[in-house]
């Protein structure tokens, strides 16, 4: 079990934010107890991004121990929950929230399948759907990219998405060359497929943003991302505690 505590002297009453993550795949379960006021909302957001990196296919967010310290978080904490719903891969839901916190995110945009228990949203996800997943760690050297294009290959024949492989293997040649040059440390690949949709994310330790930039026919250098649009049916990146991950959706074009 993956453990992060989070201490916050701004809590009111001198009671700290603590935040606990389980992480059992498919399912990772995010206990967040104490008191939650604008001071401790970065620690939480900080942790639920490190638990989507790990990618669930569940994400039970437990807040029955939760107490909203001002009602000025609540459009913040509804818009942490809004990110995570639309990360690829991962479904949020609430275990032990109040009817009035539900209502609340849900007016600012979250619409949260909520369970009375973790136990009870834990057997609300499907134990007998197939697990099309691939985790790697690759070293951070010219022969990540190469060995990344043959999994991905791999994964698509024996995942019968043949039709993906070459838009596939491109994205994940750009976004693991990308991470090699300039992320350092470990680089991790992880790939999954979702409704005939391949997810394609590359985490590596360096928490800066790439940015996308104009470039010309005659740059070796700057296309790559463009490329990715391009060839993507959406993608994004997002900071954890320790380093970042870029992500991309490949899908048959029709």
């Amino acid at each position: 079990m993956d453990r992060w505590t989070g201490e916050l002297e701004s809590s009111p009453l001198g009671r700290p934010l603590t935040c606990t993550v389980e992480s059992d795949f498919p399912v990772a379960v995010v206990h967040v107890s104490g008191r939650l006021d604008l001071g401790g909302l970065p620690d939480l957001r900080a942790g639920v991004r490190d638990c989507l990196a790990a990618e669930p296919d569940v994400i039970v967010l437990d807040v029955a121990g939760l107490a909203v310290a001002d009602d000025e978080c609540l459009p913040d904490f509804a818009v942490l929950c809004c990110q995570t719903c639309v990360w690829p891969g991962s479904t949020l839901v609430f275990a032990g929230a109040s009817a009035a916190l539900v209502a609340s995110v849900r007016r600012h945009g979250a619409d949260l399948a909520s369970y009375p228990s973790v136990a009870a949203a834990r057997d609300g996800a499907d134990p007998d759907a197939p697990r099309y997943r691939l985790r790697e760690a690759l070293p951070a050297s010219p022969v990540a990219a190469p060995a990344a294009r043959r999994l991905l290959g791999q994964v698509c024949r024996s995942w019968s998405v043949p039709e993906l492989i070459e838009p596939a293997e491109l994205v994940t040649t750009e976004l693991v060359a990308n991470a090699v040059r300039h992320g350092g440390g470990e680089v991790t690949l992880t790939v999954s497929l979702h409704h005939g949709c391949l997810q394609i994310s590359v985490g590596d330790e360096n928490p800066s943003l790439p940015r996308p930039r104009a470039s010309t026919p005659a740059d070796e250098n700057g296309r790559g991302l463009l490329m990715v649009d391009a060839l993507s049916e959406d993608w994004g990146m997002t900071c954890m505690r320790a380093g970042k991950v870029v992500w991309a959706k490949v899908a048959v074009r029709t």
